[in-house]
Order: structure tokens, then C-alpha cells, then sequence
């Protein structure tokens, strides 16, 4: 009796102690035992594609004589098919090749049986809500309705938009019916647009009212790549339960991508019907997918945190929303639809449970990060209180992180705030992120649909800069990337004029015999030389390069990292693709701002050769740079220089900071500038040349020998 008695106190204690340090409510909300709640709950370690709770948690009781009066909401849309087909098609091209190569072990061959009719079943509803979707916001309606009767019925109305995606534009649909089904006597007005941009999708790079803020630098150095590759060093135990041959499954990809994928492709099952899901539960151990649940972790952190500038619209959105709902006594609420991404950088701007806490080591990241905290169905609530008719008393406002109270950073009065506090609060939070000057030094046009012209002038770090940016959207129909070439060398402007169609056109690579040129599978050159020019300095000018297949594929690729100049030159001389500019230094890869550290910033650099990569980069000269995004924009910018005063140019540390602050690129890449830089764009600059920029050299536009070219066909 006394030996159960002393198990049974022992498993109390550790259950208390658990339960303790895994989630510690306060105010600083850390959560210490993240691992263990991550590997205890395979819900959880589904990171973003875990399933929300819709139901209202313990709830503190409201203070007396008040009722809930409005509410004020964002929410992620519910849960969907993987967003990208490559959820599905890395294993499954990875499967097929190893059958034909029979290389497949008898799991391999048993799981591509089952693969193949999936993917017909999914291939065209990527990205599409499922039925699971559209049930989560129904409950979510109910859940509102029931839980806040107050604010709805008579009198009451609800004003819902959502940004351009469908399951997005579903899943606000979902929980207006089920509004209008269950408060009859609520007006419901579903909207989506342009101007709802602001509300919904800030962050997206077609967005012509962005906000612009100061220059954010990510606090931890290392990639994500590098991150899991120190963290899941073992990765190829887990294709060998698939494979014979692990390597030569994997052949030329990139481990990183695999599992980023293959952990997409596990995670997400969970959203999918019950009878079209696969069991693969199995297709990791548990400590290998909390494992890549830590990496994705690490991975959406760092794309993530450039969003909180762009989406403080969406907290200015929701205080202009409530003070004119309040001083107008409407009732009812204000809905906005989007995505994970647009949830997770409102909790690091409202900072909700310590959600914006950047730890010194990356590792005790996951203490104040979770990705699960924005599960398919996410929401943020502000619930307003007022006192009842005839009470007098300050307006009170509760906030909901997917139905649990929540912590607005440090602010007294949890969990019901004072709305005056409140609002004070988030202003001096986005004023974090946002300058608030009412000239930002931006003006923006749209040139066509799915292009638009965007250009600053203003002061950066202390020197006066002029920047132009070429914005294309690549999901956009009737455009194509072309690589130009000419012979002898010709001016960007003429370039512009050879082609039917043209919208933009830029310069693009160094001299010939220090890069490679490859134009619809031709090579105009292969970096001859060993040295730049005739300099004796090693060539450094092909570290990376920009590809695209003549249409609207486009991608740019550190490809000479860590490479002598003999196994660049090998690289790119066995490539298959068709159509290639080599270029350096690489600014961004995969968020990473190596950029910042190629040459630094030279306050002496007369004792390097002028070609020397130091004086070359670490000094401010005119640039010409392309970039893509994650949402799938492509960027081309060039920053005019040598003007003191008027636009001093940029080192290649300041344009990669530039670019990191305004548009967080997943991949840039610094080309040829200084008197080559031009930019020029239908309909814009010059009358005659559509030269947008002022290129320094005293004859005007230089002759050069590589061109980018958009047009629209």
C-alpha cells in the first residue's frame, strides 16, 4: 500500500510539473515543455497544418453590469489541400524514378500504390478549403453567436471581407451563413477587393498601400537549410525505409526541400476528408516529426517576422473599425479573412503571450514561437464589453487566441483591458514597425495588371537614395522573362524598343569573360577567365545566377557557394537549363542576408584594386539587383548613385538590408551597376527611352552586353 501510494504521488508531481512548465500563463507565457507537448500530440506537431478548437475555453466571468457589444476578428482560413502541388509530387516523382530504377523497398513500393491514385484525386484541388474548412468556421459562427449573444440580433451588423484567395473567400462565406442561419435578424455584407488589402493580406506584394518601415534585421544569422541539416543530421534514415539506395533517390535535390515538403505532405492529411487521407502516421517516428515541426518552426519565423511592418495595417484596420462601431453604438462585428502567415505577425505585433520574443539562441526559439498557435481555422478575437443602459463605465476589451483568453504583452489588466489602454498600446506597438510620416517617400503606379512601378526617394541610414523598382507579379497571365543579348553592346532603351511587347527592360550581367551567359540554350560566353579582366584579382562575378525558361518561371540560385572558380565554371557549363545570368554577390538566400557579409562596408578602400570585390561591394555605387518573394513576385531594382545630395548609391550590405526591410525576398541577387545601371518601363521616365532612372555616365545610358526583358505577350 505505501509503495502505490508513493507511485501515485509520483505521477501526480510529474504531471504537475508538466503541466507547469509547459505553459506558463502570464504575461511572459513561455512554454518550456513545447517539446514535450509537441511530441505527446501529433495535432501539434502538424505546425500550421494543425486543426483549430473552435470551441470557447475557460472563460473568466465578465465584470458585473457589463455585455459584450462587437467584435473585432481575423481568422485564417480553414483547413485545405496543400497550397503547392510539390506537397505531393517530390515524393511521388522521387517514388516513381525509384521503381523504374528499382530502388524501391517494399514500403516504397506499397506507398507509391497508394500514391499515385491520390495524387489524381488531389492534383487539381490544390490549395481548395475542404469540407473539414468550411465546417471549422460554421462551429466558429456558433461558438461567436452562442458565446456573445449580446452582440448580435436586432440592430446588429457584421461587415466580413477577406483577401483574393478562394479558400479564404470560402471560409468567411462558411461563417456568415452560419451567422445569418443562427442571428436571422443580423444584416451579414461579405466583400472582397482591392481595398480590402489592407484588412486582409498586407504583406502581399501586389499591394499598392504597403507600409513601409525602419530596417528590421532577423536576430538569428543561420539558414533555414542549415538549421535542419544541424538538427536532423540523421534525415536519410528516414528514405531508407522507401528506398534501397538513399543518395540516389535524392540525387541532385536539396535535402532541405525534400523534407520541407515531405513534412507538408504528412502534416497535411489532417485537413483532408477521412475517406481520400492516407495513413501516414508511421512515415516518421514521433521524435522525427517533432524534429521537422521544430525546423518548419525555425523556417516560418524567419519569413515571417519581415511581415509585422506590412500587417500592422491590419491592427490600424481593426482600431479605426471599433472606435467608429463604438461611438456610433453599433453592435455586431468586423471580420477579416486570410492566411497563417497574417495570423502569426499579428501575434508578434500585439505581442500576444510573449508571441514577438526573439531568445538569444535560436534553439529556445521554440519557448515563444509556436507555429500550432495558428492552426487551420485561426482566429484572433477583440471582444468589446460596455456597460449595460443606465451603468456608467469605461469600455472593456477581451482578447481570443483561438478561443483562450489572451495576453497583450505586458499590459495590466488582463484579461479585461481598458480599451483606452488598449488602443494606446497597439499604437506605440505598430509604431514599432511603421513609419508614420505622412510623406513615405514611396509613389507607386500599376503599369498593367500584374506590374506595377514602384519608386523612393528619401533619406536611408543617412544618405539621400533614389530607387526604382520593376514589380512583377509572376502568377499573372500573358508575361515572359526574356534573356537578351547583344552584339556589339546596346543601350537598355534599344533593347527595349527590338521587342514586341516590351514593359521593362534592365541591365543585367558584368563584362563577358568574368560571367556566364546562356540564352535559349546557346552560350554566348562561360566565364573564361580565372581573374577579373586583366586585373590579377580572382573572379568573383558568378557566384549565383538568375534562370528562366523564356515564360514566367524565374528562379535565382546560389549556385557557386563554396565553390572554386574551376567547379563554377564545371557547374554551369553541364547545366540544363536553358537560359542563364550568373552575377554576384548573392544578397538573400532563402531569407538568409548573406549580403551583408561579402564585403562589408570600406570607409578605406584605396589600397584594393578597383575590381577587387571589397571596393567593388563594400562602397556605395549605382545597383541594379533582381529579386523573388515568397508570394512569387519578382523584382527589378536599380538604385541610382554618385549624385551627393540626391542619390548617394548603396554598398551591397545597405541594398540587402533596403531589400529585406521593404519586400523580405526569399532570393536577391546583386548584377552588373555603377554607369550600366538602367531601368526602363513602359509608359514611364523618359517620353522617348522610358528610361526611368539617371544613369551617371556623362554620354548618357552605357552599351552593354546582357539584358533582362519583360514582355507581355
Amino acid at each position: 500500500m505505501h509503495m502505490i501510494n508513493c507511485n501515485r504521488m509520483k505521477k501526480y508531481l510529474i504531471i504537475s510539473v508538466t503541466l507547469l512548465l509547459g505553459w506558463c500563463v502570464g504575461a511572459s507565457a513561455q512554454r518550456y515543455g513545447v517539446r514535450e507537448e509537441v511530441r505527446a500530440d501529433w495535432n501539434k506537431s502538424s505546425g500550421l497544418d494543425c486543426l483549430v478548437d473552435p470551441s470557447l475555453k475557460a472563460q473568466t466571468p465578465v465584470p458585473k453590469g457589463y455585455e459584450a457589444v462587437y467584435i473585432s476578428h481575423y481568422g485564417r482560413h480553414g483547413s485545405r489541400y496543400a497550397y503547392t502541388d510539390q506537397a505531393y509530387t517530390i515524393l511521388l516523382n522521387m517514388l516513381s524514378e525509384g521503381r523504374k530504377q528499382g530502388n524501391l523497398t517494399p514500403k516504397g513500393e506499397a506507398l507509391l500504390d497508394e500514391l499515385e491514385p491520390f495524387w489524381d484525386y488531389v492534383r487539381y484541388r490544390v490549395g481548395d478549403l475542404t469540407e473539414i474548412g468550411w465546417n471549422q468556421h460554421q462551429e466558429i459562427a456558433r461558438t461567436m453567436v452562442t458565446s456573445f449573444p449580446t452582440v448580435f440580433g436586432k440592430g446588429s451588423e457584421v461587415d466580413a471581407c477577406s483577401s483574393s484567395s478562394v479558400r479564404a473567400i470560402m471560409s468567411m462565406s462558411s461563417c456568415c451563413t452560419a451567422i445569418s442561419r443562427l442571428s436571422p435578424q443580423t444584416k451579414v455584407y461579405e466583400h472582397q477587393g482591392m481595398t480590402d488589402i489592407q484588412a486582409t493580406r498586407p504583406n502581399q506584394g501586389s499591394n499598392p498601400f504597403k507600409y513601409q518601415g525602419p530596417d528590421e534585421v532577423f536576430p538569428y544569422p543561420e539558414s533555414s537549410e542549415r538549421f535542419f541539416l544541424r538538427h536532423f543530421p540523421n534525415y536519410k534514415d528516414v528514405l531508407a525505409r522507401l528506398f534501397k539506395n538513399p543518395e540516389k533517390a535524392m540525387g541532385q535535390r536539396n535535402p532541405y526541400d525534400v523534407f520541407f515538403h515531405l513534412y507538408m505532405f504528412v502534416a497535411g492529411m489532417n485537413s483532408l476528408p477521412q475517406d481520400v487521407r492516407l495513413d501516414v502516421k508511421d512515415f516518421f517516428t514521433v521524435e522525427e516529426y517533432a524534429t521537422l515541426w521544430e525546423t518548419d518552426n525555425y523556417e516560418r519565423f524567419r519569413e515571417y517576422h519581415a511581415y509585422r511592418t506590412p500587417c500592422s495595417s491590419i491592427v490600424d484596420d481593426m482600431v479605426a473599425k471599433a472606435s467608429e462601431a463604438l461611438a456610433a453604438g453599433r453592435r455586431g462585428a468586423d471580420l477579416r479573412y486570410g492566411h497563417d502567415h497574417v495570423v502569426m505577425a499579428l501575434e508578434m505585433i500585439m505581442d500576444l503571450d510573449g508571441f514577438d520574443r526573439a531568445p538569444e539562441n535560436p534553439d529556445d526559439l521554440v519557448y515563444w514561437f509556436q507555429t500550432f498557435r495558428s492552426p487551420m481555422g485561426a482566429n484572433i478575437q477583440y471582444v468589446f464589453f460596455q456597460p449595460r443602459k443606465g451603468k456608467g463605465g469605461d469600455t472593456l476589451v477581451k482578447v481570443l487566441l483561438n478561443g483562450e483568453e489572451a495576453h497583450l504583452g505586458d499590459l495590466e489588466g488582463f484579461p479585461y483591458y481598458r480599451w483606452d489602454d488598449v488602443k494606446a498600446y497597439l499604437k506605440a506597438r505598430t509604431d514599432k514597425f511603421v513609419f508614420r510620416s505622412e510623406d513615405k517617400g514611396w509613389a507607386v503606379t500599376e503599369v498593367a495588371p500584374g506590374l506595377t512601378y514602384r519608386r523612393f526617394e528619401g533619406n536611408i541610414d543617412g544618405a539621400a537614395q533614389r530607387i526604382f523598382i520593376a514589380d512583377w507579379d509572376m502568377s499573372a497571365p500573358g508575361y515572359a522573362l526574356k534573356f537578351s543579348t547583344s552584339s556589339p553592346d546596346a543601350r537598355t532603351s534599344d533593347v527595349f524598343k527590338r521587342y514586341d511587347g516590351a514593359v521593362v527592360a534592365m541591365n543585367a550581367c558584368y563584362e563577358a569573360p568574368s560571367v556566364v551567359v546562356k540564352v535559349d540554350g546557346e552560350y554566348v560566353t562561360c566565364m573564361p577567365n580565372n581573374t577579373v579582366m586583366s586585373t590579377g584579382v580572382p573572379n568573383w562575378k558568378s557566384e549565383a545566377a538568375v534562370y528562366t525558361d523564356g515564360g514566367n518561371k524565374v528562379k535565382i540560385s546560389y549556385d557557386g557557394r563554396g565553390k572554386t572558380v574551376d567547379e563554377i565554371r564545371a557547374f554551369y557549363a553541364t547545366s540544363t537549363e536553358p537560359n542563364i545570368f550568373s552575377s554576384a554577390p548573392m544578397l538573400i538566400d532563402d531569407f538568409e542576408p548573406v549580403g551583408e557579409s561579402f564585403a562589408g562596408f570600406q570607409t578605406d578602400v584605396s589600397r584594393y584594386d578597383y575590381e577587387d570585390s571589397r571596393r567593388h561591394q563594400g562602397v556605395r555605387h549605382p545597383r541594379t539587383a533582381v529579386a523573388l518573394t515568397a508570394d512569387d513576385h519578382f523584382l527589378m531594382v536599380v538604385v541610382d548613385g554618385r549624385r551627393p545630395g540626391v542619390s548617394e548609391g548603396m554598398s551591397a550590405k545597405e541594398l540587402t538590408r533596403f531589400l529585406r526591410a521593404n519586400f523580405n525576398p526569399r532570393y536577391a541577387l546583386n548584377m552588373d551597376g555603377g554607369g550600366s545601371s538602367t531601368l526602363c518601363i513602359a509608359g514611364e521616365g523618359d517620353p522617348k527611352t522610358h528610361v526611368v532612372n539617371r544613369p551617371t555616365d556623362a554620354k548618357g545610358e552605357r552599351l552593354v552586353g546582357s539584358h533582362f526583358v519583360l514582355v507581355h505577350e
